[in-house]
């Protein structure tokens, strides 16, 4: 049984705002003309089954979900005996260690490690956009069949 919403029409963005690629992203997420709930974990904690949920959906354990090369990481020492308690503990405290977004779309979720990610995510390709130089409106869906452009 899922907790998150898991609609095909909308995108769940899951960040920190303490992040740059985070804030950076939200930008284009704002963008898009889908409906979009953004969670904002600095400001509204997620629970541990949906940290859980989010992970196993993700196919990673909970720790790579979070930035370990930071002081508050390095401070409490060698964390390699973590389970996921350790870990759910550890994001739900420090909410500023998920530097890497996370978009949720129906069954599909990604880890956002670059601005472009979310534009692959929802197929969004690059093929018309010389269409805007002659005066024409780009061509903001994809167009291709089984291309990638991005």
């Amino acid at each position: 049984m899922t907790i998150l919403a898991r609609d095909k029409k909308q995108l769940t963005y899951i960040y920190s705002s303490f992040s740059h690629l985070g804030k950076q992203v939200l930008g284009y997420v704002e963008g898009i003309d889908k409906k979009v709930e953004v969670i904002d974990i600095a400001k509204q904690n997620l629970g541990d089954t949906i940290w859980v949920e989010i992970a196993e959906n993700l196919g990673l354990p909970i720790s790579n979900l979070i930035t370990t090369e930071n002081d508050y990481v390095s401070s409490i020492g060698n964390t390699n005996d973590f389970n996921t308690d350790d870990w759910l503990k550890i994001i739900n405290k420090n909410p500023k260690l998920l530097q890497k977004p996370i978009a949720i779309k129906g069954e599909e979720a990604m880890l956002i490690t670059h601005r472009s990610d979310i534009l692959k995510f929802f197929g969004v390709d690059s093929a018309g956009l010389e269409k805007g130089l002659n005066g024409e409106p780009p061509t903001i869906s994809s167009t291709t069949k089984d291309e990638n452009f991005i």
